[in-house]
Formats: structure tokens, C-alpha cells, sequence
């Protein structure tokens, strides 16, 4: 990857961590990405990363 790329990504990353992003937002992406099944939990490849999350009360 280019130095170029990195620092496109990086940007890209910096401007979403200024936007608010809602629940149900943020759960489709983690549900897109494979992490998080519709539900809210995680998946079969992902069950170390349970240990390092605080439970979300809805």
C-alpha cells in the first residue's frame, strides 16, 4: 500500500470518527463486516472479542 492510500484511509477514518453514527447504524456495519450477527452477537470467528466488550442495555 502506497503512501498515498494510507493516508486517504487515514483521512477517511478521521472525518467517520467525526460523524455520529446511531445503534442501528453501527450494527449493520459490524453485521456487514461479519463480526456481529443480527442479533448483536458476535460471531463463530469472533468469540474472544466478547471478553473485551461491556454489554450495550437496551
Amino acid at each position: 500500500m502506497s503512501e498515498k492510500e494510507i493516508k486517504r484511509l487515514t483521512d477517511l477514518a478521521k472525518d467517520r470518527l467525526k460523524k455520529r453514527v446511531s445503534k442501528k447504524e453501527a450494527l449493520h456495519t459490524f453485521v456487514m463486516a461479519g463480526i456481529l450477527d443480527a442479533d448483536g452477537q458476535f460471531t463463530e470467528n469472533y468469540p474472544h472479542l466478547a471478553a473485551a466488550v461491556v454489554p450495550i442495555k437496551k
